[in-house]
């Protein structure tokens, strides 16, 4: 339930500043604030200098909040002399102090008004007046509290209020859109109300989607009633706001949250604003963001409403009122994955690809990408399809850095996947690889067939809706039909055209019927149903303009007249009475809730029924005579009823601007009675009348009740207008007089008394309550006592649940002039109920309740005061049991502060117990835990403590020195500032000798005692020392000297010997020297080196005292070459370094002079044809020589470049050919020498094969095979030839001879009656040459070959071009690794095979063994290097063509 404020201009009795603080100035000066609905009163014209009136420069902020939660207002004053601050309420006091509480902070100037455990009765406007001797300052702020859950108590009181017509407590502000809970059953092809609601906050791009979901059609007809009810709501936006712009629908945000804006402008700054979700009112708070859910930021002209901690159940339907009309509508979706995104493995450079499917169509989802939000950029593409279903993110051109988790988000649903990204190992060092074209991901099923489902079950529901509209309307067509009236019935100009005309069936004792009847509906402006009336005699019937879901109906008639109901604003019903006669029946426009009613009047004269302003009822007093009776115009929920008459008289039932029922009285001679203009959805009512007369009911303005008193007579009977939810009621009279009952102001009850005579009587003088009961809370077994105070001293009564009381059986009633007092001696449960005072006709009322304090069981309260003891990183857990109890509040604090559950700290309530759990506690956990127990009645408190161990806290220091000695060193330190919350034990020293990493413990000391004496100390060492702190949690953190401490005084060594070079080069020179002669009884560490160079005073250190080189050598790279230096030594022992020797002789960096020398070269190099050839030389010499090449003692050819480098020279020969074949001789020559290195260099290729073969058979079992050599063994010395042998038996081929320089060859062991055949390879350095082949020995060589009968054979050719039968494969050895790398490659005539590494050919590189058996192309490498990583490729070529194939070998570490 949700309690709003009632705003009020005026100050109810005991609000405001009250005659003791205020000396009741009125008279002043307006003056203008810089804060806006601050409202300034300046007493005199002119202020004194340095003087000034109060302001607010912080003005207090309104709330809405929570039942049982703690409420404040802050605000800040200025003023000079210091204002004094006051607290008020519109309607009741603030001064208890246990509701209201105002404090304020001398620290930071603010005055606060809190209030505790705020209840639904606080509900109010607040004001905050600030006042010194020049003025005062007033601002009010509103307070709005939401009811929770459903109380018991409160059902039947509820109902009683109902009955009793209170409808101020029983109605609720609520939507225009009716909460599914309350939804009534709509009726086939019914159009959703949020239909039209989204439409006029939506943009006209959407207007297709929209009437698609909802099943809408005719998109003229949508068009059409949307602009009249866009013009509607624009009239009554313009009553609040102006500039209404930049609506945003809802959406969510990055950081989880879903948000709504618009931009407007509040024409009153202290109207209202409310926020609904489908229907029913949401609480939000504008400062307290991260306290409730709901949050209404303003910036500027821009209002944006958030939630924080989405659920599904926040799906709905929002929308923004200011005061009672709407601003904005936003339909907030929940959308699920069908398909959710899956891990991707991309390689580098490559694009990755997540998709997913959802169930509902949306324009754009949240990508996410390691916690970032991702847009459509060069980075990443986002794309959707045309059903809106299918929504992907490419990620573009992988790297590794792109790895890690991506995620899609719709709403508060999402899914997240893995993007693993792999290098790309094949890419040169240093350089990035090709872009790659190809895409890795997808979801791995078929998107387009699930969203294809999707869509279609969407447009099957869309289609349904569709023709249950169609078939609605088709239906609604052939029933006008059928049922056309006889007599003609127009509808009025109605702003709503959904209303329709209807004839209201009256009763049949008082129509009868006649004529003609013509009946308008007048123009709605809502949903509701406005009716003409049934008319019998041809008159004209009008039902107003109804303009709200309320109805409006004109009354009944039987002679024709007219009778019309009125404007009806809300939705309330507006009825016009039932005539007779043909007289004029109008029921006006209800503005309120309340009902007016005019008084039953049975002689004719007019009878009206005011307009009340309470939530009461104001009836218009019953008439016998044809007097008149009034009923003033309720403005509120009361009820405002026009009086029964009989004579034909008047009785007009006021306008209701509420909820309340306006109705026409009804008339039975043809008089005139009218239902006042209902502004909302009450009810006026005008009286009942039998003559003739006029009937009015008046506008009902407030909630209260205001009845206009029984007649007897035709005298004037008045209720005013009450303005409070007080009761204002005529008196009854008997000879005519007039009886007004005042308007009331406050919640108490204002009556005209009961008079025979007078001829006026006014409630609100003598007598009155001055001071009235209200509700409170009795202690059980303490008295309580009840107090009235009257004006006047008159007798009265008392009375409980509607039972008289008298003194006696603990109660005692007693009477002070005009106070009365009841007492009650000692509480008990039946003392509980509604005491009610009376006298005369006033009374009052309050409720007393009876209940106890909350209290602990004292064995409970005994083990919760027992300590909780736990150490660092442990869990406090904390519990105490208690009675249940109904209102009970149950607080936890830790040092006074309280505890509010998250983080670390849980808090559990159950009805019969609370438990306090303190989660990984630290030792600043440790203090005073308190549970407090609160109820109406009081408060009880329980106190515990919790300790947490700990280890201590290192050692105070810092650490001296009492003594040092040769033999000893004493040292002291402080205790540490935190034990642990245990005492410290004893300490523990360790200590480090300088120079020395080891640490070692020397012992411990008792915690009594902070000093240790160290007697195992060597003279001239200097030590260091740490303290640690022991208890039974374990050490701390150790107190460290800040220096070294020397055991004795310092002593130095003497200076070593002179330093010597032994040699130089240009990185590095060579020390020596000797140890100092007196190290002064101080054994000495080490030596530290220092250099000086040439022309300059500074000598720098090369190595660090605390890095002492160990020994007497030490060799100088820190030099540049051509430089000269000198260099001296000092000795390093305990106390530092000594004295420094003298300096050296100056040195030069510089390389020695040296004759050349070649480092490990090769004398022997084999080329292929058609390769480059490389020969690499290294050599030492100072200085560098001069280097010359000779091919076979002649110089090179010009074409035959040498490139050389510092310590290396190299002979390149770009393409070889065998004319290259030479010794080849470096020359290397200096001013020391010169010497000389021959390599020979061979150029060849696969030598041709042999020529043929011959088999002769010399003696028995032995063979001779012999061939004509290969062309090339004229050119290359050192090609030989291989024989294979096959027989018939084995089939198999097995070498039989190698490396054979001569053409001959004897085969053994030829055996008769097997074939062998032979076969003959030339082979060189290159490889083997095809084989020649042999004729068949043996077996069947002798037959006689057999005719082919003249029929010719076809030749066949075996000519192909050259193929990769077995590819190369991937290699990764480790560095030093050997590696055999092979392919297989054919064709014919055989492809000349070419190794290639990285594009360069490798096949005369001597780091590779390269070879080609029959097709089997290997490459083997001894020890595998760093450089030979990279792409290898194999090049067949033969004269029909080329083949290749490649890899990557990446060499591991």
């Amino acid at each position: 339930m949700f309690k709003r404020t009632k705003v009020t201009d005026g100050t109810a009795t005991g609000q405001g500043p009250d005659a003791e603080n205020w000396d009741g100035k009125e008279v002043g000066f307006r003056k203008k604030s810089k804060v806006p609905g601050v409202m300034i009163t300046q007493y005199i014209e002119k202020l004194p200098e340095g003087k000034s009136h109060p302001d607010f420069t912080r003005k207090p902020i309104a709330l809405t909040i929570q039942e049982g939660k703690f409420a404040f207002f802050k605000a800040i004053v200025t003023g000079d002399p210091k204002p004094t601050v006051v607290w008020s309420r519109n309607n009741g006091d603030v001064s208890d102090p246990a509701r209201y509480q105002s404090k304020y902070d001398p620290n930071s100037n603010e005055h606060t008004f809190e209030m505790p455990h705020v209840k639904p009765d606080q509900a109010d406007t607040y004001k905050c007046f600030a006042k010194n001797e020049y003025g005062q300052a007033m601002v009010t702020v509103v307070l709005n509290v939401i009811e929770v859950g459903f109380k018991m108590t409160k059902a039947p009181q509820q109902q009683a209020e109902v009955a009793n017509c209170n409808f101020k407590k029983v109605l609720k502000r609520r939507s225009k859109v009716v909460p599914k809970a309350e939804e009534p059953e709509k009726k086939e092809g019914e159009i959703d109300p949020k239909f039209w609601e989204l439409l006029m906050s939506a943009d006209k791009k959407d207007y297709e989607r929209i009437c698609a979901e909802f099943g809408v059609t005719d998109f003229r007809w949508m068009l059409k009633k949307l602009n009249e009810m866009k013009r509607e709501r624009e009239e009554e936006q313009a009553e609040f706001v102006k500039n209404l712009s930049d609506l945003k629908p809802i959406h969510i945000n990055a950081d989880g949250t879903a948000s709504f804006e618009l931009e407007f402008d509040l024409l009153d700054p202290s109207s209202s604003i409310y926020l609904y979700k489908d229907g029913e009112m949401i609480p939000y708070t504008k400062e307290l963001g991260d306290k409730m859910k709901h949050c209404l930021r303003k910036v500027g002209r821009k209002y944006i409403f958030s939630m924080r901690d989405l659920m599904p159940e926040d799906a709905g339907f929002y929308q923004l009122d200011v005061e009672d009309v709407n601003m904005f509508s936003t339909d907030f979706k929940m959308v699920d994955f069908l398909v959710k995104i899956q891990e991707v493995k991309a390689m580098e450079r490559e694009d990755a690809v997540f998709e997913c499917v959802i169930s509902a169509p949306l324009s754009k989802l949240m990508w996410f990408g390691k916690n970032m939000p991702l847009e459509q950029g060069d980075k990443y593409d986002i794309e959707v399809s045309e059903d809106k279903l299918i929504h992907r993110l490419v990620v573009k051109d992988c790297m590794v850095v792109d790895k890690g988790i991506y995620a899609a988000c719709a709403g508060i649903k999402s899914c997240n996947a893995w993007l693993v990204v792999e290098a790309d190992k094949g890419a040169p060092k240093g350089k990035k690889s090709a872009r790659k074209t190809t895409r890795a991901g997808g979801s791995g099923t078929d998107l387009q067939k699930v969203a294809q489902e999707q869509q279609q079950k969407l447009d099957k529901e869309r289609e349904e809706r569709k023709e249950k509209i169609k078939a609605a309307r088709e239906a609604a067509a052939e029933a006008a039909a059928a049922e056309e009236p006889e007599k003609t019935a127009d509808s009025g100009a109605g702003k709503d055209k959904g209303a329709a005309v209807e004839v209201e069936r009256i009763d049949k004792t008082s129509v009868a019927a006649t004529t003609t009847v013509a009946g308008d509906s007048g123009s709605g402006h809502s949903a509701g149903k406005a009716s003409g009336g049934a008319k019998q005699d041809g008159s004209h019937a009008d039902a107003g303009g109804g303009h709200s879901a309320g109805k409006a109906s004109g009354g009944a008639r039987k002679d024709g007249s007219i009778a019309d109901a009125g404007g009806g604003h809300s939705a309330g019903k507006a009825s016009g009475g039932a005539k007779q006669d043909g007289s004029h029946a109008d029921a006006g426009g209800g503005h309120s809730a309340g009902k007016a009613s005019g008084g039953a009047k049975q002689d004719g004269s007019p009878a009206d029924a005011g307009g009340g302003h309470s939530a009461g009822k104001a009836s218009g007093g019953a008439k016998q005579d044809g007097s008149h009776a009034d009923a003033g115009g309720g403005h509120s929920a009361g009820k405002a009823s026009g009086g029964a008459k009989q004579d034909g008289s008047h009785a007009d039932a006021g306008g209701g601007h509420s909820a309340g029922k306006a109705s026409g009285g009804a008339k039975q001679d043809g008089s005139h009675a009218d239902a006042g203009g209902g502004h909302s959805a009450g009810k006026a009512s005008g009286g009942a009348k039998q003559d003739g007369s006029h009937a009015d009911a008046g506008g009902g303005h407030s909630a209260g009740k205001a009845s206009g008193g029984a007649k007897q007579d035709g005298s004037h009977a008045d209720a005013g207008g009450g303005h409070s939810a007080g009761k204002a009621s005529g008196g009854a009279k008997q000879d005519g007089s007039l009886a007004d009952a005042g308007g009331g102001h406050s919640a108490e009850e204002a009556s005209g008394g009961a008079r025979q005579d007078e001829p006026l009587a006014d409630a609100g003088g003598e007598p009155g309550i001055t001071s009235g009961l209200s509700d409170i809370l009795a202690t059980r077994g303490q008295p309580a006592e009840l107090t009235v105070k009257m004006n006047t001293d008159c007798d009265g009564a008392w009375f409980k649940d509607g039972e008289p009381l008298k003194s006696g059986g603990g109660i005692s009633i007693t009477k002070d002039a005009n106070i009365h007092k009841l007492t009650i001696h000692s509480c008990r449960d039946t003392d509980s109920g509604l005491l009610r005072f009376v006298s005369g006709d006033l009374s009052t009322e309050g409720r007393i309740t009876v209940g106890d304090v909350p209290e602990f069981d004292e064995d409970d309260l005994h083990k919760f005061s027992k300590p909780v003891i736990v150490r660092v990183g442990q869990n406090a857990a904390f519990k105490m049991p208690f009675q249940p109890q109904e209102s009970l509040t149950v607080s936890w604090f830790k040092d006074g502060t309280e505890l509010k559950d998250g983080g670390g700290v849980k808090i559990v309530r159950e009805p019969n117990h609370s438990r306090l759990l303190l989660r990984d506690c630290l030792r600043s956990d440790t203090g005073e835990i308190k549970i407090q127990l609160k109820n109406p009645f009081g408060a009880v408190e329980a106190t515990s403590q919790l300790i947490v161990l700990d280890r201590p806290g290192p050692p105070e220091g810092p650490v001296e020195t009492v003594e040092t000695t040769s033999s000893v060193i004493e040292i002291k330190w402080n205790p540490p500032k935190d034990d642990g919350g245990s005492a410290v034990t004893n300490y523990i020293i360790e200590r480090q000798e300088r120079g020395h990493s080891l640490w070692t413990k020397l012992g411990d000391v008792s915690a009594e005692k902070t000093s240790f004496r160290d007697r195992n100390v060597t003279h001239g060492k200097k030590y260091s020392y740490r303290i640690y702190a022991e208890n039974p949690q374990g050490l701390s953190d150790s107190l460290e000297t800040a220096d070294s401490i020397m055991a004795g005084i310092m002593i130095l060594s003497g200076p070593p010997g002179k330093p010597k070079v032994v040699s130089t080069s240009k990185t590095c020179i060579n020390l020596t020297w000797t140890p100092p002669e007196d190290d002064k009884g101080v054994p000495i560490i080490g030596y530290q080196v220092e250099k000086r160079k040439k022309d300059t005073n500074q000598w720098l250190a090369l190595n660090a005292i605390n890095e002492p080189i160990e020994d007497v050598n030490y060799a100088v790279k820190d030099v540049t070459e051509g430089a000269e230096y000198e260099f001296r030594v000092s000795a390093i022992n305990e106390s530092g370094a000594g004295d420094a020797s003298p300096p050296s002789a100056m040195a030069c960096a510089k390389n020695p002079n040296m004759r050349p020398c070649f480092k490990d070269p090769e004398d022997f190099l084999v080329v292929r044809a058609g390769n480059s050839v490389r020969v690499k030389i290294s050599y030492e010499a100072e200085p560098p020589p001069h280097i010359t090449w000779l091919k076979d003692d002649e110089p090179i050819a010009p074409w035959i470049n040498v490139i050389n480098t510092e310590g290396m020279s190299q002979l390149v020969i770009p393409s070889s050919k065998r004319s290259d074949s030479a010794i080849y001789t470096i020359k290397a020559k200096n001013s020391v020498g010169e010497a000389f290195f021959d390599v020979e260099v061979r150029v060849t290729d696969e030598p041709k094969c042999p020529g043929p073969v011959e088999l002769e058979q010399t003696v028995y079992g032995k063979v001779a095979v012999s061939w004509v050599p290969s062309p090339d063994q004229e050119l290359d010395d050192r090609l030989y030839y291989v024989v294979s042998q096959h027989d018939s038996n084995t089939r198999m081929w097995k070498t039989v001879a190698d490396r054979l320089f001569a053409n001959t060859y004897t085969a053994h062991n030829i055996l008769p009656g097997i074939e062998y055949h032979f076969r003959v390879y030339a082979k060189n350095d290159m490889g083997l040459s095809d084989p020649s082949q042999s004729p068949t020995w043996g077996a069947n060589s002798n037959r006689v070959p057999i005719s082919s009968n003249g029929v010719s054979s076809m030749e066949i050719s075996f000519e192909r071009p050259p193929s990769i039968l077995v590819p190369l494969k991937v290699h990764t050895p480790p560095k030093g690794y050997q590696l055999y790398m092979t392919c297989a490659v054919r064709g014919c005539p055989t492809p000349n095979v070419s190794w290639y590494l990285n594009n360069t050919c490798i096949n005369s590189d001597k780091n590779y063994y390269i070879t080609n058996s029959c097709g089997v192309c290997s490459m083997y490498i001894l020890r595998v290097r760093e450089n030979d990583g990279g792409e290898y490729r194999v090049v067949a070529v033969n004269s029909l063509g080329k083949a290749e194939c490649s890899t990557k070998l990446t060499v591991r570490d």
